[in-house]
């Protein structure tokens, strides 16, 4: 072919760049048929306990548990269950999916109440007070088809005691005390009721969504809002009582509890105590509870809670065959190609069977080989190792090179062991040990060798290469492998008698405790007679010490930098936000401003993003007649490839964010009306989707070990809230596009 131009349009992708669970709000639509479910034990053992649960005595309730890492469906399963009993069940609901995405019971309950809808919660509560008036109206002679369109709510309880002049006031009190014998709580059964009176509706649901409660609520014995993490749990459970009662059934599936429950940040004991009798009330209300979340989850629970929970269902990755069949039905059941039975078993061990990068990689490689198609002319291109190669290194890179050294220089300063960088251990460049520790009445010490992602034979040479190498020039070397990426199993398997252990690759959820454990172990001597240990453990502290000292000092120069230059930097920011809200498209305009939600996800992106790089501040503040220490400041960035390369993409990124939104904007303006409205939005998230694939989150991983911009800081100090900052910047962008969708779809439907 001669041009571009001739080349043939690329085919429609049928796999999932970002490989995320679409969570419908309403759950009331069928299944995506792109969306496709592949049947695992995890999935059958999932299923068959909700089914024991649906099939089984309307008065018994259970609690389960899936437990995964990332990646590996958790999400995808909670949601096929939700919709699972919600078929089975004919009442949506009766069954609720809920994400845990805040770091409280308080937020997660507010959530759970906004879910329930005020209408849903009354429209329960009336089904009590329809009970009671069926009951009161047994001996009145009415026909049975009056009680049975009662039964059946085709009358209102309402409208029957109006009609028949029934004493409403004595009803309700028997509705009043019925609620408070269900939920077990006076005040409750209070407020409940009141949702039956005219104009009380709105000081009670604001009572329920946590607010303080209004004069009226008060002058009913109702004093304490519900604004603590135990006052959140108990009402939980007051809902799980009030929708399992009358015997009938409910489930609530509650994601993503890792954000609450971790070993960093475990709720206090009260807390603690709250979700266990959680547990037990779900139990007994004859309810269903599914607890999802990474495993660190489950294992920060104590004893006496883990007990309630009888049952748990852990991911496991994708099996060759399972993989095969996912392709195929991805597909639309049109075979296997353009992949072979030997690039989706080698894609699978790439993998590691993880679902989401299952999917992930077959969206790249499939891409991969539409474009070698399209540039040779031949249809039947197909997918090789290669290409599954070049499609790891570019999805699962991890930290940067620079990164992955500081964390490495943080951890051994931070336990006082010594070490030497980049250390030459013979006379070939194969012996160079990236860190080199020694250990004190210890002969040799650990190398610590850093490797990118180890995929096939050449990757175990050139490994066995250093090590043999290391171990020729220090033959009582321990030696640890570090993988910045991907280890395939083969890979493993090979590594792990030379190297006595498997090859730790970098995870920055477990990364720390690792290294910390593995380092350790090869510092370790049985033998050592107390005296030295005693010396060594003394020498450590010291060093540990001068390293925190060296921090504190490196952090209050810092704080001086930002605190001397404050008054320039209010200036800047002042001038940068005015200049960011006239440039941005649609940031002010009220004609083209979105609606609340998917406004507000907007703009934490593009914030996000502006957070990390401050270019226009950066430069603003040179241009403004800088002292010569900003200058230099600035000059410092600009001379750093890793940041000047972090910021070019994260800028392409927020430019891309606002390219979605100014087309979001347009569609709302001429298409949100239109027969296909929804199908035009799925293409724009689409479009964004296959963008910003080629911008991965963690290339943007240099600009958070920068400092928020400042004259005096604005060189390469580390800035001990990057965690903070880097969670910020993932929380806004990442799965962007399925958020927008979902909000926008949702207040179209309340529309």
């Amino acid at each position: 072919m001669s041009g571009s131009d001739d080349l043939p349009p690329a085919r429609k992708n049928p796999f999932s760049p970002m490989a995320v669970a679409r969570i419908p709000d309403d759950f009331q639509e069928d299944l995506d048929p792109a969306d496709v479910t592949i049947a695992t034990d995890a999935t059958r053992q999932a299923v068959a306990h909700l089914d024991s649960y649906l099939e089984g005595p309307a008065d018994t309730g259970t609690v389960f548990a899936v437990l995964g890492d990332y990646g590996t469906g958790k999400t995808h399963l909670a949601v096929r269950l939700v919709q699972h009993a919600r078929r089975v069940l004919d009442d949506p609901t009766r069954a609720l999916y809920l994400e845990a995405t805040a770091d409280s019971f308080i937020e997660l309950y507010r959530r759970f109440m906004q879910r329930l809808g005020r209408e849903g919660v009354r429209a329960q509560v009336s089904d009590y007070y329809a009970d009671i008036v069926a009951d009161s109206l047994q001996s009145t002679g009415l026909t049975a088809d009056t009680l049975d369109w009662l039964g059946s709510r085709q009358l209102e309880p309402q409208e029957v005691v109006e009609r028949l002049g029934l004493m409403e006031s004595a009803l309700l009190r028997k509705v009043q005390d019925t609620l408070r014998q269900v939920t077990n709580n006076k005040d409750f059964g209070t407020a409940l009721t009141l949702l039956l009176r005219p104009g009380f509706e709105h000081a009670v649901w604001s009572w329920l969504l946590g607010g303080a409660p209004d004069q009226v609520l008060v002058e009913r014995g109702i004093t304490t809002p519900i604004d603590t993490e135990v006052a959140a749990l108990e009402a939980m459970g007051v809902f799980a009582l009030l929708f399992g009662g009358r015997r009938r059934r409910f489930v609530l599936a509650l994601d993503e509890l890792d954000k609450i429950f971790s070993a960093d940040k475990q709720p206090q004991a009260q807390t603690m105590a709250a979700f266990q009798t959680l547990l037990q009330v779900f139990a007994k209300a004859g309810a269903c509870l599914v607890l999802c979340g990474l495993p660190e989850f489950r294992a920060v629970l104590p004893p006496a809670v883990r007990q309630r929970i009888p049952y748990t269902v852990t991911m496991s990755g994708l099996s060759h065959a399972q993989v095969r069949e996912f392709i195929v039905r991805a597909q639309g059941g049109r075979g296997l190609a353009p992949f072979t039975p030997e690039t989706v078993r080698y894609l699978r061990d790439v993998a590691g069977g993880n679902t989401r990068n299952v999917v992930r990689l077959c969206h790249r490689v499939f891409r991969l080989v539409d474009d070698r198609a399209r540039e040779t002319g031949d249809p039947d291109t197909t997918a090789t190792d290669d290409m599954v190669r070049q499609a790891a290194r570019e999805l699962f890179g991890s930290l940067s090179a620079d990164d992955l050294d500081g964390a490495v220089r943080r951890l051994l300063d931070a336990n006082g062991w010594e070490y030497w960088h980049n250390h030459l251990l013979g006379t070939g460049e194969d012996s160079k040990a990236e860190f080199w520790v020694t250990f004190p009445d210890h002969d040799g010490g650990c190398a610590v060798l850093l490797e990118g992602s180890l995929l096939d034979n050449d990757d175990v040479t050139r490994v066995m290469r250093r090590l043999s190498a290391v171990r020729e020039a220090e033959p009582d070397a321990q030696v640890v492998v570090l993988v910045n990426g991907v280890l395939t199993d083969g890979v493993a398997i090979q590594l792990r008698e030379p190297l006595g252990r498997d090859p730790l690759v970098f995870s920055e959820r477990s990364f720390a405790e690792d290294f910390k454990a593995l380092v350790g172990a090869t510092g370790f001597r049985a033998e050592q007679d107390p005296v030295s240990a005693l010396r060594q453990r003394m020498d450590q502290l010291s060093r540990q010490q001068a390293g925190i000292y060296g921090f504190i000092e490196q952090l209050a120069e810092h704080v001086d930098g930002v605190r001397t230059s404050s008054d320039r930097q209010f200036s800047a920011i002042g001038r940068q936000l005015n200049l960011l809200v006239s440039a941005a498209p649609g940031r002010t305009s009220p004609e083209s401003r979105l609606p609340g939600e998917v406004e507000r996800l907007f703009r934490d992106a593009v914030d996000a993003v502006e957070g990390i790089v401050q270019v226009d501040l950066m430069l603003g503040e040179a241009f403004d007649f800088a002292p010569p220490r900003t200058q230099e400041a600035v000059h410092r960035r600009l001379r750093t490839p890793e940041f000047t390369d972090a910021a070019a993409k994260a800028i392409l990124i927020q430019k891309a964010v606002l390219a979605f939104r100014a087309a979001l904007s347009e569609w709302y303006r001429t298409q949100a009306d239109s027969p296909d409205a929804e199908d035009r939005l799925e293409q724009l998230c689409g479009i964004y989707d296959d963008i910003v694939e080629f911008l991965p989150l963690f290339e943007l991983d240099p600009l958070f070990t920068l400092p928020p911009w400042s004259a005096r800081a604005g060189g390469l100090v580390v800035d001990a809230n990057q965690t903070t900052r880097r969670n910020r910047v993932h929380d806004a962008l990442r799965n962007l596009s399925p958020r927008v969708q979902r909000a926008v779809v949702k207040g179209l439907h309340e529309h």
